[in-house]
C-alpha cells in the first residue's frame, strides 16, 4: 500500500469515526445531565410526598439511576453500530436470574416497601 491508499483510508473513515466519537460524547454528557436531572427531581417527589422512608427513597433512586445509566450506555453502543440486542437479552437473562434467586427476599423487600407507602 501506498501512502496515497493509506492518506485516502484515514481521510473517510477517521472522519466518520470522529463524528461518531463526538456524538458520542455529546450524548454522554447530556444523558447524565438528565439522568441527574431525573434522579433529583424523583427524590425531591419523594420528599415532598412524606409517605416514603428515606432509605426506601434513596435504594429507589439509586436503582433508577443506575437502569437509566445501563440504558444510556446501550444507546451509546448503539451509535457506533454495536448490535445491543444480545446485551438487552443477557441483562434479562442475568435479572431473571436474579430474581429467581433473591425471590424470597425480594418478597420481603416487596412487602417492606407497601408497609411503608401504605
Amino acid at each position: 500500500m501506498n501512502t496515497q491508499d493509506i492518506w485516502n483510508f484515514v481521510t473517510t473513515q477517521g472522519v466518520d469515526f470522529g463524528i461518531k466519537l463526538l456524538t458520542a460524547i455529546v450524548a454522554w454528557i447530556v444523558g447524565r445531565w438528565l439522568i441527574n436531572l431525573a434522579v433529583g427531581l424523583i427524590g425531591k417527589a419523594f420528599e415532598r410526598g412524606g409517605k416514603i422512608d428515606a432509605t426506601l427513597a434513596n435504594y429507589l433512586k439509586s436503582i433508577i439511576a443506575v437502569v437509566l445509566n445501563i440504558v444510556l450506555i446501550l444507546a451509546i453502543l448503539d451509535l457506533f453500530g454495536v448490535r445491543t440486542t444480545s446485551f438487552a437479552a443477557l441483562l434479562a437473562g442475568a435479572g431473571l436470574a436474579i430474581g429467581a434467586a433473591w425471590s424470597g427476599m425480594l418478597g420481603n423487600f416487596a412487602a417492606g416497601v407497601f408497609m411503608q407507602v401504605l
